[in-house]
């Protein structure tokens, strides 16, 4: 078991507790682990959501180690011209784990239950819903205090949650805000007393959904992201309905189930 990451299983959702105390930062050896269990819960058939959290108390990420990114400037700043390019992006844990999680056809939920600033807000961007706890801590985006921007995409993550203006705004004066305000202004979907148990609650209502309709709805939603136009949408939207509706018959077998019993589209 790793001292970094604890993976537990619950009706088809599976939890990742990062944890790295005392501080709870995410540094090099957090995302090479969490890379090795994000791949083994995408592989694995029975997981159909899956929920991140951190381990630290009051911190989810609490952001990426200074120290680990002060030691990659000098590197950068002393390498010569021998050095040769720099490692390919999938070979550096950290990009490689948030291209793993951009292109997760799996629903993912970070449940923030303490401090998610810089690298860790980042990576709560990565995910498809974000629940927190109510609480004193802070979410956002400080790079600019320490004269650096936010390298995952934050900014450019950030602005699709909640408008250019606003991401702007935050990352330029490196504004981190409590958990109430990022609910208010779209940072966060769902604001709790448990940010873990409102996300598992979540994660399992959708593992009890078409795995197909969900990573097509994914799919759809990051081309929407990505500037397709609304005629480009509605070509999309046609492949993927006929997609679900021939995929494996679960489509056919839920539809005939809602004729027969009763035509509750809510019903489990």
């Amino acid at each position: 078991m790793s001292a970094k990451i604890k993976s537990e299983d619950s009706d088809g959702v599976r939890l990742l507790t990062i944890t790295n105390p005392p501080r709870g930062y995410m540094d090099s050896i957090v995302c090479a682990e969490l890379v090795e269990y994000f791949a083994a819960a995408v592989d694995d058939e029975e997981v159909k959501a899956i929920v991140f959290t951190g381990g630290v108390e009051g911190v989810f990420i609490r952001h990426y180690d200074v120290k680990e990114i002060l030691a990659m400037g000098h590197a950068v700043r002393n390498a010569g011209s021998e050095s040769g390019p720099a490692p390919p992006r999938s070979e550096t844990p950290v990009y490689d784990l948030l291209d793993r999680m951009l292109a997760c056809p799996k629903p993912l939920i970070a449940a923030i239950n303490g401090t998610c600033m810089g690298g860790g807000c980042e990576f709560a961007l990565g995910c498809d819903i974000r629940v927190a706890s109510r609480g004193d801590y802070t979410i956002g985006l400080p790079e600019a205090r320490l004269g650096i921007v936010p390298g995952l995409g934050g900014m450019q993550m950030l602005a699709r949650v909640v408008g250019i203006t606003r991401a702007k705004e935050m990352a330029l004066r490196g504004r981190v805000i409590g958990p109430e305000e990022s609910h208010r202004i779209g940072l966060v979907d769902e604001l709790g007393d448990d940010a873990v148990a409102t996300a598992m609650e979540i994660a399992k209502d959708l593992a009890t959904l078409s795995p197909v309709a969900l990573a097509s709805i994914k799919q759809m939603a990051a081309q929407v992201a990505s500037g397709e136009t609304l005629e480009e949408g509605t070509l999309s939207a046609a492949e993927n309905f006929l997609l679900t509706l021939t995929a494996n018959g679960e489509a056919m077998k839920r539809m005939q189930r809602f004729v027969d019993e009763g035509e509750d589209i809510l019903a489990r």
